[in-house]
């Protein structure tokens, strides 16, 4: 499958398309829209990882703030 990771446009195997046919869309996709396009060898939209999003705040302001370095 090769699917955008901007918007919901996919091109998958289950469309009936080539490996070839798939990644000549991705790209015309690519050169139409600007956005970026990844593959994964199964049949379904990869779905980000789950994230507490308490941490990823105190991890980002402190990458910023500097807090906590030595």
């Amino acid at each position: 499958m090769k699917y955008c990771h901007n918007c919901d446009w996919f091109a998958s195997v289950e469309d009936g398309l080539s490996e070839r046919e798939r990644s000549k869309l991705a790209i015309e996709h690519f050169v139409e829209t600007g956005h970026s396009i990844d593959s994964t060898d199964s049949l379904c939209r990869p779905t980000p990882p789950a994230v507490c999003e308490d941490i990823l705040v105190d991890e980002l302001v402190s990458s910023v703030t500097g807090a906590g370095a030595d």
